[in-house]
């Protein structure tokens, strides 16, 4: 059971949520729901929301179908993420009003990592993005040199160690690199 007493956000005790209770839920808040569990985002800074914008503006340049805060369902009920950056390869019927798409609907997610709280992206949201088979799954952070205008991208693939899938580190570089090579991919069309 949950309790809130911000004094923005008035909510009475919430309990036995699942996904679809999350449009209920009062707007202006970024929300997840882990294991039933109401997680309510902090906002994303000015810089955060730079190199997600960025990130969704070179997707859809190369005519992807991109979405910046993609709801995705988890196989549970009570299971939700809301990624930064989602690319949808293929839509399941009848989902024209969801707010969440299922993971299966997702080719790739990106999670901008918040430097003053981070959120197990190189963990639990790794394995949890795993789980639900989406191929392609990108962190991105703060670059070494604390740049106000880069960041590093970490390009993980979905791989299968016996029966369990997983994130296999494909390569780093740095944000402006990943956008001149998108950049070429439309010049060529």
């Amino acid at each position: 059971m949950l309790l809130l007493n911000d004094p923005v956000l008035h909510l009475s005790a919430l309990e036995d949520l699942d996904v679809e209770d999350l449009a209920h839920l009062p707007r202006g808040y970024r929300y997840e729901l882990h294991d039933g569990n109401l997680v309510i985002m902090t906002p994303a800074s000015y810089r955060h929301q730079d190199m997600a914008g960025r990130i969704y503006v070179m997707l859809l340049a190369v005519g992807a179908r991109a979405f910046l805060d993609p709801g995705v369902r988890g196989t549970r009920e009570r299971d939700c993420r809301l990624p930064d950056v989602g690319v949808v390869a293929a839509l399941p019927p009848n989902t024209a009003d969801y707010a969440n798409l299922p993971g299966s609907a997702m080719s790739l997610v990106v999670e901008v990592i918040s430097e003053k709280s981070p959120n197990g992206e190189f963990t639990h949201k790794a394995d949890w993005y795993a789980e639900q088979g989406i191929a392609e799954y990108w962190i991105v952070e703060r670059d070494a040199e604390k740049s106000h205008d880069d960041a590093t991208v970490h390009i993980h693939r979905l791989v299968t160690h016996g029966d369990k899938p997983d994130y296999f580190r494909e390569r780093t570089l740095p944000l402006s690199q990943l956008e001149r090579e998108y950049a070429a991919k439309r010049a060529a069309g």
